[in-house]
Parts: structure tokens; C-alpha cells; sequence
């Protein structure tokens, strides 16, 4: 059937501006509701109306597409960044990893877990009750003088209980004194025992640590660096770390005078974690991130458009000088 088109205008403006439904438009002009259905269908085949889809969130579409695919990650999770305080960025991105972890949690996973701020959003942002047979092991050392908040134990400990278990624990420091005290304490059984989950890890919770002087200054405060082991770190052009393994822009183990102390799941045992949760976000954490990337300490990233934005244009900018 043949319709003008001043009737596929007017059945058109009735829809799609007046918010009419195909009922009332067919009573108001005695036609059938059949009719005005196919008068819809006509005016979008003749151009007559045309319809725009606008994603708020196709810059954060196009970021997540980037890192994927400049970085070969499982996933990328950007979230929107509108001046928002270094607190409401961490708590926005724990929701995010909290409701990606939910995604992929199954039973019989070994979840391993550090400290940090953003890692303890994640957990606050979990629900009190998950219901999966998963363990949950702790695969860094800690420091005494961290908060109860940010202590290993305590969010190891607390991810744990929302499985009903019970966590395993590594009860030692994060960076030891000497290189003697690592063979030394690796013969102590429970620190053994702890050892040897970490090769039963399927999902890794990751936090990025960067180098820049806040983070400094509250990684020597709390004991967890020493001034010395700063100064080394900044010798070798450390920009963060993953798990206390400190490394430069380009991926790269820093050796400094940490080498043979740190308490941590070795990197050659993380490299092999299924799924390698990096956590942070924020302009600061850009060239933590970038070398985090760059050494595939992890493989799935979720961070805030400011930082994806910067760590791709880091990327860029020092590409040739990380492919040489």
C-alpha cells in the first residue's frame, strides 16, 4: 500500500516528538494501528526519519579497545574520571573490580591478594556472602605499621571470610633486612606451606604502586622502604611496583639493593596467574601502569579514563625507545 508522504510526516511527528503511542495516533487519525506501524517502518526506509544512537561512554568504549589491543590484555574496565578525589576514585574503582571479580569467580579458584587502598575498596565493595568454594592466600609480606585497614593479613583475612574460609596467611615482612633472611625463613613451614599455594593461584588482586614522592614518603613512613632502598630504586629508574617487585617504565626488574629480600610471589610464578587483576588509576599512576603493562605483570586492567588516556600517550611517546 502507497502512503503520502505528508501522512508519513505527520505519523512520524506524532511518535517520535509528540511521544504519542501507535494506538493514539491511530484513533487520531483513523487509520489502523497495523498502518501506523507500517507508516514507521516507510519513513525510515525513505530517510524520512532517521535515527541517532549516542554512547555517553564511547571514549571509555574507544580506551578499553586501545589498551586490549596495543597491550594484548584479557580485558581493559575504564571508568569516567570527572574530577574526582584521589578517595572517590579508588571507591570507584573497587566497584568496578569487585563487580568484574564477581563476573569471573568460580569454584575452586585461589585467589591471591596483597595490600593497598584500591585493593581494599575491592573488598568493600564485595558482598558480606559469596557463595563459591574458593580459597584466598596472601602473596605478599606486609608491614606492622600499616593500618588495620591496609594490612595484608586483615584484607586477606576479610576476602576470605566472605567464602566461609579460612585464609592462608604469610606471616612475614614484606622486605627483609638481609638476603641471608630469605633462605632462612623460606625453611620455616608455614611460610613454606604459603609458598607453595602461590602456584595454585588462578586470579591474582593486584595493586599498582607508583614512585612519585606522596607514595614515597608513605612506603618509608610506614618502614615498608628504607631511605637507602629509595635512593637505590631511584638509581635505577623504578616507576612502581606490583607485589613489592619494583620496575622501570619499560618492565624491567630494577635491581637494586632490594634484590633478595622481598617476601612475594615470585614474577615468574605471577606471569603464569590465569587472571592478573591490575587495580589503580589517577595522571600519577600513568607510568606505573605503562610499565606494569609493558612487563605483563598483569593482564587485565581496570583504571579511570585520565590515566588510560596518559599511559597511551606515554606509550606512544617512548615506544621506539622500549622496542630497542
Amino acid at each position: 500500500m502507497a502512503y503520502n508522504t505528508k501522512l508519513i510526516v505527520k505519523v512520524s511527528r506524532l511518535y517520535y516528538k509528540d511521544g504519542l503511542t501507535q494506538d493514539e495516533i491511530a484513533e487520531k487519525l483513523k487509520i489502523s494501528k497495523y498502518q501506523v506501524n507500517r507508516i514507521l517502518k516507510k519513513a525510515l526506509s525513505l530517510g524520512i526519519v532517521k535515527i541517532t544512537i549516542i554512547d555517553p561512554s564511547s571514549s571509555i568504549s574507544v580506551f578499553e579497545e586501545k589498551l586490549e589491543k596495543t597491550f594484548g590484555l584479557k580485558r581493559a574496565i575504564v571508568v569516567e574520571n570527572f574530577g574526582l578525589s584521589d578517595i572517590e576514585l579508588k571507591a570507584k574503582l573497587g566497584m568496578a573490580a569487585a563487580e568484574y571479580l564477581l563476573e569471573i569467580i568460580k569454584d575452586n579458584d585461589v585467589i591471591g591478594v596483597s595490600w593497598g587502598t584500591t585493593i581494599n575498596e575491592v573488598i568493600n565493595h564485595l558482598p558480606e556472602k559469596i557463595n563459591k568454594n574458593v580459597e584466598v592466600v596472601q602473596v605478599t609480606g606486609g608491614s606492622h605499621q600499616l593500618s588495620i585497614d591496609l594490612n595484608c593479613h586483615d584484607i586477606t583475612t576479610r576476602l576470605a571470610k566472605k567464602f566461609g574460609k579460612e585464609p592462608h596467611l604469610l606471616f612475614a615482612p614484606a622486605i627483609l633486612d638481609s638476603k641471608d633472611l630469605l633462605s632462612a625463613l623460606m625453611e620455616e613451614k608455614s611460610i613454606k606451606s604459603t609458598f607453595d599455594y602461590f602456584k595454585k593461584v588462578t586470579i591474582a588482586l593486584v595493586g599498582i604502586g607508583a614512585i612519585y614522592p606522596k607514595v614515597i614518603s608513605t612506603l618509608i613512613n610506614t618502614g615498608h622502604i628504607s631511605k637507602q632502598d629509595f635512593e637505590s630504586l631511584k638509581a635505577n629508574n623504578a616507576v612502581g611496583d606490583v607485589f613489592s617487585h619494583f620496575f622501570d617504565i619499560d618492565g624491567n626488574i630494577c635491581d637494586s639493593t632490594l634484590t633478595g629480600r622481598i617476601v612475594s610471589m615470585p614474577v615468574d610464578v605471577l606471569k603464569k596467574v590465569p587472571y592478573i587483576i591490575g587495580v589503580a588509576g589517577g595522571k600519577l599512576k600513568a607510568e606505573a601502569i605503562l610499565g606494569a603493562l609493558r612487563g605483563k605483570y598483569i593482564n587485565i586492567l581496570i583504571t579511570d579514563d585520565t590515566a588510560a588516556q596518559k599511559v597511551l600517550k606515554l606509550h606512544l611517546k617512548t615506544f621506539k625507545e622500549f622496542k630497542n
